[in-house]
């Protein structure tokens, strides 16, 4: 089980923000570690060249063993230690499973696309799609060093997100790149000529125009 926390900072919280992000999760590592359960922090890029109205600008991520309660614990008080500095209302809380297709160790950057379903599927039939087909272009994409599908459960993402006070649960998946760089990715992008196929194919099932992508720097669990 996984969650992935992206908090929207509010106007005007300028470097303020980040310390208390930073802050945020530390206190989170200190009381998960002796729960056996891992927090990582994730850092938009300064320049990020992906998704430039996404609104998110930094992610807790936090890997656990067993179900959504022990995470839903752990992050009980998050919204007031965040409120004055994030839009409560419009950051997430995504609890699902990960899909693993290719495996890789502490990549320096993620890109992230939080994903919508539309009307022509369930979210199970979107699920199922997204894995058997679609998951095809993941494994083709150049200058990746990871492939992981988070699976989000809707029902215990609504349920966390309304125990923390967090207003977003509602995306169907989430895919992640692990990457050297942002600027390798960009780079063996253009070289290969790679990306009409899936975006085409992502027209089929996914609602895009309501999917959000971002890629960030990871501050990863040294526990």
């Amino acid at each position: 089980m996984r969650a992935l926390i992206h908090l929207v900072p509010r106007g005007g919280a300028g470097g303020r923000f980040a310390s208390r992000i930073a802050a945020l999760v530390a206190a989170l590592r200190e009381r998960a570690a002796p729960r056996g359960l891992a927090v990582n922090a994730l850092h938009r890029l300064e320049r990020d060249a992906f998704g430039k109205h996404t609104p998110f600008r930094a992610c807790v991520e936090v890997i656990a063993g067993d179900g959504p309660g022990e995470i839903a614990e752990l992050l009980a008080d998050l919204r007031p230690q965040v409120d004055d500095v994030a839009h409560p209302d419009a950051s997430t809380l995504l609890l699902g499973s990960d899909a693993v297709f290719i495996a890789s160790d502490r990549a320096p950057v993620r890109f992230q696309y939080l994903m919508r379903r539309n009307a022509s599927f369930t979210h199970e039939t979107y699920l199922e799609y997204y894995r058997t087909k679609h998951s095809r272009f993941g494994l083709e994409t150049p200058g990746v060093l990871g492939y992981v599908q988070l699976h989000v459960d809707i029902d215990a993402s609504r349920r966390a997100a309304g125990r923390v006070g967090l207003g977003i649960w509602g995306f169907d998946s989430v895919s992640e790149l692990h990457l050297a760089s942002q600027e390798a990715f960009l780079r063996a992008l253009a070289e290969s000529g790679f990306g009409t196929e899936p975006i085409a194919d992502e027209e089929v099932f996914v609602d895009r125009p309501n999917s959000l992508d971002l890629c960030s720097a990871v501050d990863w669990d040294s526990a």
